[in-house]
Protein backbone atom coordinates (compact mmCIF):
# COMPACT_ATOMS: atom_id res chain seq x y z
CA UNK A 1 0.00 0.00 0.00
CA UNK A 2 1.42 3.71 -0.99
CA UNK A 3 1.15 5.90 1.85
CA UNK A 4 -0.46 9.01 0.70
CA UNK A 5 0.69 12.45 2.85
CA UNK A 6 -1.83 13.68 5.02
CA UNK A 7 -5.37 14.78 3.49
CA UNK A 8 -4.76 13.77 0.15
CA UNK A 9 -7.38 10.81 -0.60
CA UNK A 10 -7.94 8.42 -3.90
CA UNK A 11 -11.07 6.79 -4.11
CA UNK A 12 -11.73 3.24 -3.10
CA UNK A 13 -11.96 1.03 -6.16
CA UNK A 14 -13.65 -2.60 -5.34
CA UNK A 15 -11.49 -5.44 -5.19
CA UNK A 16 -13.05 -7.72 -7.58
CA UNK A 17 -13.19 -4.48 -9.98
CA UNK A 18 -9.42 -3.48 -9.47
CA UNK A 19 -8.12 -7.34 -9.79
CA UNK A 20 -10.02 -7.79 -13.06
CA UNK A 21 -8.56 -4.57 -14.18
CA UNK A 22 -5.14 -5.39 -13.37
CA UNK A 23 -5.32 -8.83 -14.68
CA UNK A 24 -6.45 -8.17 -17.57
CA UNK A 25 -3.63 -5.43 -18.19
CA UNK A 26 -0.66 -8.17 -17.03
CA UNK A 27 -2.41 -10.40 -19.61
CA UNK A 28 -2.36 -7.72 -22.72
CA UNK A 29 1.20 -7.46 -21.54
CA UNK A 30 2.23 -10.95 -21.99
CA UNK A 31 0.65 -10.90 -25.16
CA UNK A 32 2.38 -8.40 -26.14
CA UNK A 33 6.02 -9.75 -24.86
CA UNK A 34 5.22 -12.98 -26.19
CA UNK A 35 4.33 -11.41 -30.20
CA UNK A 36 7.94 -9.62 -29.33
CA UNK A 37 9.57 -12.53 -28.21
CA UNK A 38 8.70 -14.41 -31.29
CA UNK A 39 9.03 -11.33 -33.65
CA UNK A 40 12.27 -11.05 -33.06
CA UNK A 41 13.40 -14.15 -31.92
CA UNK A 42 11.44 -17.20 -33.90
CA UNK A 43 11.39 -20.22 -33.32
CA UNK A 44 14.02 -19.59 -30.85
CA UNK A 45 12.00 -17.00 -28.99
CA UNK A 46 8.98 -19.93 -28.83
CA UNK A 47 11.61 -21.86 -27.18
CA UNK A 48 12.09 -19.79 -24.69
CA UNK A 49 8.47 -19.11 -24.12
CA UNK A 50 7.84 -22.58 -23.79
CA UNK A 51 11.25 -23.34 -21.54
CA UNK A 52 9.51 -20.47 -18.95
CA UNK A 53 6.31 -21.80 -19.01
CA UNK A 54 7.02 -25.35 -18.36
CA UNK A 55 9.40 -24.57 -15.83
CA UNK A 56 6.52 -22.50 -14.04
CA UNK A 57 3.99 -25.30 -14.23
CA UNK A 58 6.95 -28.62 -13.23
CA UNK A 59 7.43 -25.67 -10.43
CA UNK A 60 3.55 -24.97 -9.36
CA UNK A 61 3.20 -29.23 -9.21
CA UNK A 62 5.66 -29.98 -7.01
CA UNK A 63 4.65 -27.31 -4.40
CA UNK A 64 1.39 -28.73 -5.04
CA UNK A 65 1.95 -32.30 -4.62
CA UNK A 66 3.98 -32.48 -2.07
CA UNK A 67 6.03 -35.52 -2.49
CA UNK A 68 2.52 -36.97 -2.52
CA UNK A 69 1.46 -39.55 -4.30
CA UNK A 70 0.36 -38.77 -8.56
CA UNK A 71 -3.17 -36.98 -7.90
CA UNK A 72 -5.89 -39.41 -9.74
CA UNK A 73 -7.54 -37.72 -13.18
CA UNK A 74 -10.22 -35.65 -11.62
CA UNK A 75 -8.13 -34.03 -8.82
CA UNK A 76 -5.74 -32.70 -11.52
CA UNK A 77 -8.84 -31.52 -13.76
CA UNK A 78 -10.10 -29.70 -10.84
CA UNK A 79 -6.49 -27.75 -10.16
CA UNK A 80 -6.48 -26.82 -13.56
CA UNK A 81 -9.90 -25.63 -13.62
CA UNK A 82 -8.60 -23.54 -10.34
CA UNK A 83 -6.23 -22.22 -12.90
CA UNK A 84 -8.22 -21.14 -15.55
CA UNK A 85 -10.42 -19.63 -13.03
CA UNK A 86 -7.50 -17.73 -11.20
CA UNK A 87 -7.51 -16.15 -14.79
CA UNK A 88 -10.80 -14.89 -15.07
CA UNK A 89 -11.56 -17.46 -17.56
CA UNK A 90 -14.92 -18.76 -19.01
CA UNK A 91 -15.93 -21.97 -19.69
CA UNK A 92 -17.16 -25.50 -18.76
CA UNK A 93 -15.83 -28.65 -17.97
CA UNK A 94 -17.89 -30.57 -20.62
CA UNK A 95 -16.15 -34.67 -19.48
CA UNK A 96 -15.90 -35.10 -16.22
CA UNK A 97 -14.74 -38.74 -15.72
CA UNK A 98 -12.19 -41.54 -14.72
CA UNK A 99 -11.07 -41.26 -18.41
CA UNK A 100 -11.04 -37.69 -19.62
CA UNK A 101 -11.78 -33.97 -18.49
CA UNK A 102 -12.52 -32.07 -21.09
CA UNK A 103 -12.43 -28.03 -20.40
CA UNK A 104 -14.37 -25.82 -23.10
CA UNK A 105 -13.21 -21.89 -23.05
CA UNK A 106 -14.83 -19.89 -25.12
CA UNK A 107 -12.80 -16.81 -25.11
CA UNK A 108 -8.96 -17.08 -24.63
CA UNK A 109 -8.23 -14.35 -21.77
CA UNK A 110 -5.00 -12.88 -23.62
CA UNK A 111 -6.19 -13.88 -26.68
CA UNK A 112 -3.33 -15.44 -28.65
CA UNK A 113 -4.19 -14.88 -32.29
CA UNK A 114 -0.79 -17.46 -33.16
CA UNK A 115 -1.14 -21.35 -32.70
CA UNK A 116 2.88 -21.62 -31.91
CA UNK A 117 2.28 -18.84 -29.26
CA UNK A 118 -0.54 -20.64 -27.47
CA UNK A 119 1.58 -23.88 -27.53
CA UNK A 120 4.41 -22.55 -25.89
CA UNK A 121 2.21 -20.81 -23.28
CA UNK A 122 -0.03 -24.01 -22.58
CA UNK A 123 3.11 -25.87 -21.91
CA UNK A 124 3.05 -24.43 -18.65
CA UNK A 125 -0.52 -26.81 -18.01
CA UNK A 126 1.55 -29.69 -19.53
CA UNK A 127 3.82 -29.66 -17.62
CA UNK A 128 1.66 -28.94 -14.62
CA UNK A 129 -0.45 -31.88 -15.65
CA UNK A 130 2.53 -34.40 -15.93
CA UNK A 131 3.93 -32.70 -12.91
CA UNK A 132 0.70 -33.77 -10.85
CA UNK A 133 0.57 -37.24 -12.39
CA UNK A 134 2.72 -38.34 -14.88
CA UNK A 135 0.48 -40.85 -16.62
CA UNK A 136 -1.89 -37.94 -17.50
CA UNK A 137 -1.52 -36.03 -20.97
CA UNK A 138 -3.03 -32.53 -21.53
CA UNK A 139 -3.76 -31.70 -25.00
CA UNK A 140 -5.94 -28.88 -26.81
CA UNK A 141 -8.12 -30.44 -28.88
CA UNK A 142 -9.97 -27.05 -30.43
CA UNK A 143 -7.69 -23.69 -30.18
CA UNK A 144 -9.32 -20.35 -30.85
CA UNK A 145 -6.21 -19.79 -32.68
CA UNK A 146 -6.51 -22.01 -35.02
CA UNK A 147 -9.60 -20.99 -35.84
CA UNK A 148 -12.07 -22.96 -34.06
CA UNK A 149 -14.96 -21.64 -32.23
CA UNK A 150 -13.45 -22.26 -28.52
CA UNK A 151 -10.63 -23.57 -27.21
CA UNK A 152 -11.00 -27.46 -25.48
CA UNK A 153 -8.62 -28.23 -23.34
CA UNK A 154 -7.95 -32.06 -22.25
CA UNK A 155 -6.67 -34.56 -19.70
CA UNK A 156 -6.26 -37.98 -20.37
CA UNK A 157 -4.48 -41.15 -20.30
CA UNK A 158 -1.16 -41.85 -21.69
Amino acid sequence: MILLPQGVEIGEVPIERRYSGVLRGLLTRIKGLYEAIYERYGDDGLELIRSVSSGYGAEIARRSRRGDPPWEIRKVGLYLVKVFDNMQSDGEVTEFTDRRVAILVPRCPYPFEHTQICAAHTSMERALVQGLNPDLDYCIENSIPAGDPFCLHVLKWK
